[in-house]
């Protein structure tokens, strides 16, 4: 059994078709991407940054110009306090801020570390050039008084310590003083009293010492080392950025689009489409398209030649076995009729006895072949008005061909093509020729093609590219499939557009300038040769330069 299938995962080939075909889509969802982008740097707010760089150093240092501390600084601990509270209000208060901005304020700040350095880079993000640079001079300015006031608040609390050590030594001091003035001179009391005395007025002077020192310590909470300056240009919105992201989403949904409409599309349009949609094997690719109204019996050395000698292989391959070498061409919209005639030359011209018969009761193609007018046929041979001898008609220069038309009244013949007659008349058929090849209707347009698949033993489909989908494919092969007769496989053509069916009865068959094949005086009902007048038939070739038809897979 055939169906249609999907399959779960594209492969590169199948994107690469995507964008062959939907080139289009995507160039639109490209043009969107960029309006979008377009359009928000045309209404984004401008916003300008100012960066300053501020060197952290040590904060106090000791009149030797040597640090007091052995401690490291940490940056990341620094680039926090940057952020703080405590400095965001300075910084807002040297702004002229109000209070109810500084929350703001604290978002439009950053602060980064470059590596290996000592150095907080402080950028700011203004709505104004002025604004981001006058922001940027202020956090640096906010954050080097707090840190300048952190050290002066630790220096003066190292200060009082320092004093009040030496008011207790000078009050141990003064009370060892005190006690040795009562003891007597020489005595050993005395001498330790002494050197008690010593001792603190030793103390007192290195206190003294390290207190002078923490007086002259310089304090150095770190400078500026790159004044904040006037941004030239907004920061954002970025404009390369934003084109590229614009860009990048715009090719996104065109590709997305794109798919969907791969995915969902269900014509066929390739070789590759009718096998990955349907299962139904690909026999041949046409080189030339399917026009309405035109068969056309292609040269013997031209590309479509090959095709129909390929579908002729596996037909006779198929049909060897059998029994009943009968195969039944019908094209999904169209095109059965030239399919039908140029398979039946094929196989003539490899030396078969065959015979065409066209049951396609309001198509042209005998005509077309024949050149006439309708003339007796199918519909008088099954009412028993005529032998099949009298009306089959062979094609010029192909003699072991013979054409059996439907007949003079083509509703006449659409009717008795509805009973059993059209089997008996086959398998007479078949005690004269070889081979059997019976052009049907379209399978989308009734189902007179499936009731005449009872007389064959196989089935052929035409695809138009372009116009049949995948759907009415499946829908040709279920048809033939309740018939239990098989579908060998498809040959695929191109559609011209036009419609690509055959005309009614009456519609014009000339086609002037067009080379001219002989064939039978119309209204005569003897077989070709016996004497009548000759008439021209027109046999058209379409226009060249479609690519060489891919090598097919056969059932």
């Amino acid at each position: 059994m055939y169906s249609e299938s999907t399959p779960s995962a594209m492969r590169l080939g199948d994107y690469l078709m995507l964008l062959r075909r939907q080139w289009g889509t995507v160039l639109l969802g490209l043009a969107l991407g960029l309006s979008l982008a377009g359009g928000y740097l045309l209404v984004a707010p401008r916003e300008y940054t100012s960066q300053t760089s501020v060197l952290v150093t040590e904060t106090t240092t000791a009149a030797s110009g040597t640090s007091n501390r052995t401690n490291t600084i940490n940056l990341d601990t620094e680039a926090r306090l940057v952020t703080s509270t405590e400095t965001v209000t300075a910084a807002a208060d040297l702004l002229d801020l109000p209070s109810d901005r500084v929350g703001e304020l604290a978002d439009r700040v950053t602060v980064t570390v470059p590596p290996n350095t000592e150095i907080l880079t402080i950028s700011v993000v203004g709505s104004t050039a002025g604004e981001a640079q006058d922001g940027a001079e202020a956090f640096a300015e906010a954050y080097l008084d707090a840190r300048r006031a952190t050290a002066e608040a630790g220096m003066d609390a190292e200060y009082e310590a320092l004093q009040g050590r030496i008011d207790a030594v000078s009050g141990q001091l003064e009370d060892v003083i005190a006690a040795g003035s009562q003891l007597a001179a020489g005595s050993p009391e005395r001498a330790r009293n002494d050197q008690q005395a010593a001792s603190l007025n030793s103390q007192l002077a290195n206190l003294g010492s390290q207190q002078n020192e923490v007086r002259a310590s310089a304090l150095s909470p770190g400078r500026v080392v790159t004044r904040a300056a006037l941004p030239s240009s907004p920061s954002s919105p970025d404009i390369p950025v934003t084109l590229g992201i614009g860009i990048a989403l715009g090719l996104l949904l065109g590709l997305g689009v794109a798919t969907w409409r791969h995915r969902a599309d269900d014509c066929i349009r390739a070789a590759d489409d009718l096998a990955r949609r349907t299962d139904v094997p690909v026999i041949a690719v046409l080189d030339q398209p399917l026009r309405a109204g035109e068969v056309a019996i292609v040269p013997p050395t031209s590309p479509d030649a090959r095709a129909y000698a390929r579908l002729r292989n596996v037909v006779t391959a198929e049909l060897q076995q059998g029994a009943r070498r009968v195969v039944l061409v019908a094209g999904v919209h169209g095109g059965g009729g030239p399919v039908a005639a140029n398979l039946a030359t094929s196989l003539a011209r490899a030396g078969e006895d065959v015979f065409l018969l066209c049951a396609d009761a309001f198509g042209g193609t005998a005509e077309t072949l024949t050149g006439g007018r309708p003339t007796a046929g199918l519909a008088e041979v099954l009412a028993g008005e005529r032998e099949v001898d009298e009306v089959a008609r062979q094609l010029p220069g192909v003699p072991s061909l013979r054409v059996l038309g439907p007949g003079r009244d083509p509703d006449r013949a659409d009717s008795v093509l509805q009973t059993r007659g059209p089997r008996k008349l086959v398998d007479r058929l078949l005690e004269r020729a070889a081979y059997v090849v019976i052009e049907a209707p379209s399978t989308a347009g009734g189902t007179d093609a499936q009731s005449l698949a009872d007389l064959a033993e196989l089935a052929v489909i035409v695809v138009e590219a372009g116009r049949t989908t995948a759907r009415e494919v499946t829908d040709a092969v279920y048809q033939f499939q309740s018939m239990h007769r098989s579908v060998l496989g498809a040959v695929l053509g191109r559609s011209t557009g036009d419609g690509g069916t055959a005309p009614r009865r009456g519609a014009p068959l000339d086609r002037p300038g067009a080379p001219a094949v002989p064939g039978p005086e119309a209204g005569t009902d003897g077989p070709a040769g016996d004497g009548g007048p000759e008439r021209r038939r027109a046999v058209t070739a379409g226009p060249v330069g479609w690519p060489t038809p891919p090598s097919s897979t056969v059932r």
